[in-house]
Parts: C-alpha cells; structure tokens; sequence
C-alpha cells in the first residue's frame, strides 16, 4: 500500500544511498538514531534522505519500522549478502513489483519506436505526484528521459515485462483456454522460428543480436519481429508479422497489421511458416514483400470477414 508520506519528497535516495541503509541493516544496525550518526562519518559521496527510504523499505516489505527501532521483516534477508549491482537488480525487480502492483506504472502503454529502437513509457504515465518514484527509477537506470518528456525503458525491465508475461501466459484455464493457447503457442513457435531464420539469413551481419520479437512488449505495434532488410541497412528496416499455420496456407490479418502494413509498404512483409515443416532444415517460409500491394494484385488469394466491428451510434 502506498505511503502518501514519501509522495512529499522528490528524491528519496540513489543507489548508493539504498545500498548504505541496506548494508547496515544486514550488519545488525536496529535504530534510525544510528544510521544517522553512520551517514554523518560516511566519507562516500550518497545522496540519501534516511527517513524517507526507511519508508519505502517499510512500503516493500523489508523492515518494520515502530518508533527509532528498525526491525526486518524477514530474518532471512541477512543472508542475501549482494554486492552492489546483484542489489541493484534484486531491490529494481523488488520496486517494479510494488509499483506495478499499485498501478504507480501502466505497462499496458509501453510502445515500440523503431527509430530510434527503443521502448517508451509516455510521459503522463507516471502521475505528478509520484514524482519520488519517477526519480527513483531513473537512479536506478530502470527509466531514462528523452528529450520529448517521455521516458525510454531500460533492458532491466524489458526483462521483468517479458518474464511476466510469460508466466501470465502458463497461468490459463486449461480446459476454457485450450484452443486459445494451442494458437498463442503456434505463433510463439512460429516467431521463434523467423528470429532463428533471420540471424541465419543476415549472418554475415555482427549485430543480428538486434533482431527482436516486438510482440512480447508491444501488441499493438502492428508487426512481430524487426529486422534489417539486408546487409547494407544501416537501421532495423524490415518489419515482419509471422502468420503460423497448419495445413492449406492461410491466416488472419487484423485491421490494425492491415494499416501498419500500408504505412510500412515496401518494408513491411508477411512470413507464412508452416508449423509441420519447421524443424526441417531446409525448410524456407513464404514470405510476402509489401502483402498490401501484393493482394491487390494478386489472384491466387481469397478474403472473407470472419467477424465485424458493431458500435452504438447514439448514446
């Protein structure tokens, strides 16, 4: 639960700052009073407000505070003897939890620039009066401002969102899901194909490790995977959607791949990967250049709507 109290305060501390309270209280410090006098003979340089991280720590789970005494939550946490970058990752997946879970951050709203080849948070995302949260998790490089306001994400939480859902994926209704998670797991099997596909086919490349499935982060971006048109591109040029299928070639393409499509034209295609041919070696997807141009003027594809839109025009 959040602590209106720490919304008071714009800079709660850095990561030396976290690491200093956090030592000392795995070393057996038990009073405000002597982390105190401890600040005041550091010769380090920390920014630190103590009362304010002790807060959030208490926010997380990790001390009881009752008076000047500090008590741990859990004794065990004396064990987790970190050095500073194992801490810094520990207490960022610690925080993220937290604030995720008290809709402090909407991951819902993270978008694909690919541009510049970043993930970016909107600015609004994160309200005025967390402000001190905001900060923080530029200190500890989970965030960066760009120069528009907005925030890029680091690949500390590209992790943490891709390890969640993940595990949102496996936590499914086995028997009112099972069509729907056959399909999800095709495609994943299908898009894991196309970044194996595309690394070997831009192999004389030494940055393929660029090659990213966007789906896992962005949904809505239109396309699945991004990728270098050949090796003389210069930027992330090639966007791919990957259509899994069994049987007789065909797949769905939604209205928003169908206009992502017609603003990407040339750069955008269409991977159809047979799901029963995949683990031949020899196997090549069809894949289709510009699919919007290419439908137009093709014969040998047919289209049908499978559901339409309905919305209330008076209200």
């Amino acid at each position: 639960m959040l602590n209106e109290k720490i919304e008071t305060c714009s800079e709660i501390a850095d990561l030396n700052g976290l690491y200093f309270i956090w030592k000392n209280l795995i070393a057996g410090v038990s009073s405000i009073n002597s982390l105190t006098n401890l600040r005041l003979h550091h010769k380090g340089k920390i920014n630190l407000n103590i009362d304010f991280t002790l807060l959030l720590f208490e926010q997380l789970n990790i001390v009881y505070l009752e008076s000047d005494k500090i008590q741990l939550c859990n004794p065990e946490i004396k064990n987790l003897n970190f050095d500073l970058y194992s801490y810094q990752d520990w207490f960022s997946k610690t925080l993220l939890d937290f604030l995720i879970k008290e809709n402090v951050i909407s991951l819902s709203e993270i978008k694909y620039e690919s541009q510049i080849d970043k993930y970016v948070l909107p600015r609004f995302n994160i309200k005025y009066k967390y402000a001190c949260y905001r900060n923080l998790l530029i200190s500890l490089s989970i965030i960066e401002k760009s120069n528009e306001g907005n925030f890029y994400i680091g690949d500390l939480l590209i992790n943490y969102i891709i390890s969640e859902n993940k595990v949102k994926r496996k936590i499914t209704e086995a028997e009112l899901l099972k069509k729907l998670e056959e399909q999800r797991s095709l495609g994943e099997t299908g898009e894991l194909f196309v970044i194996n596909y595309e690394t070997q086919r831009l192999s004389s490349r030494n940055d393929t490790n660029k090659i990213k499935r966007i789906s896992l982060m962005d949904v809505t971006a239109g396309y699945d995977i991004i990728s270098f048109n050949d090796d003389y591109s210069n930027s992330l040029d090639r966007f791919i959607e990957v259509k899994t299928f069994k049987g007789k070639p065909h797949f769905h393409w939604s209205s928003n791949e169908i206009q992502t499509a017609k603003i990407k034209s040339k750069n955008y295609h269409l991977y159809l990967i047979d799901a029963t041919k995949i683990t031949d070696t020899s196997y090549t997807p069809l894949i289709i250049y510009d699919p919007v141009s290419y439908f137009e003027k093709s014969n040998e594809w047919i289209s049908s709507p499978d559901s339409f839109l309905f919305e209330k025009i008076n209200i």
